[in-house]
C-alpha cells in the first residue's frame, strides 16, 4: 500500500477510534438509575482532548505518515461518521414517528383547525 493510502486509513481510523469509545461511554451509561451519561461523556471529552493532545506533543510523527493525507483521511472519517449519525436518527424519526401513529386511536388525528393557545377562529 501507498503511504498516502496508509496516512488516510490511519486518519479515519484515529476518527472511529474516539467515536467507538463515545459510543461505549454512552452505551455503559444510558441505562443507570442515576443520570451519570452527561458527566461520563464530559469527562471522557477531557480525558480524549488530554491525551491526544499528549501524543500531539510527545510523539513524533512517523516518517511514513502523509500529514495531508492523514488530515483528509480525518475530515473523511468525521463526514462518514455525521452522515451515519443523520441517517440512524432519521430512521430512529421515523420510526418513533410511525410508532405514535399507530397507537393513536382512529379518528384522534391531529386537527388543522386547533389552535393550542385556545383562541377561536
Amino acid at each position: 500500500m501507498s503511504a498516502a493510502l496508509l496516512s488516510a486509513l490511519a486518519g479515519a481510523g484515529l476518527v472511529a477510534a474516539v467515536a467507538a469509545l463515545t459510543l461505549a461511554v454512552t452505551a455503559l451509561t444510558a441505562r443507570a438509575a442515576t443520570p451519570v451519561a452527561a458527566p461520563a461523556l464530559a469527562a471522557t471529552y477531557v480525558l480524549k482532548v488530554l491525551v491526544l493532545g499528549w501524543v500531539l506533543l510527545t510523539v513524533p510523527a512517523p516518517e511514513a505518515l502523509e500529514r495531508p493525507w492523514f488530515g483528509a483521511g480525518a475530515v473523511a472519517g468525521v463526514v462518514g461518521w455525521l452522515a451515519a449519525a443523520a441517517a440512524l436518527a432519521a430512521r430512529w424519526h421515523r420510526r418513533a414517528g410511525a410508532a405514535r401513529a399507530a397507537a393513536r386511536p382512529a379518528g384522534t388525528g391531529p386537527d388543522p383547525d386547533h389552535d393550542p393557545e385556545g383562541a377561536s377562529p
